[in-house]
């Protein structure tokens, strides 16, 4: 479990915008947690902490969902 977090790279501060840019394999994760944010026209403005609260889902799952999410895509 260690060696995951270690190579996490999607953090909370981080902006869905920028996130979704360089991670287009992310956007389904956004969405199976209903959370509109890959598509919201003000998602450059917010980070994944404040969408997560928002749309009153957990942050630590998310994250782990977008950081599996981009480790399945890497060699």
């Amino acid at each position: 479990m260690v060696a995951r977090f270690a190579s996490q790279r999607i953090t909370a501060e981080m902006n869905v915008n920028e996130v979704v840019a360089k991670y287009p394999q992310t956007i389904r994760v956004f969405f199976n947690h209903g959370m509109q944010c890959a598509g919201c026209y003000i998602c450059c403005f917010h980070s994944i902490a404040e969408g997560a609260e928002q749309y009153d889902v957990e942050l630590g799952l998310i994250l782990n969902d977008l950081n599996d999410a981009i480790i399945e895509k890497d060699p």
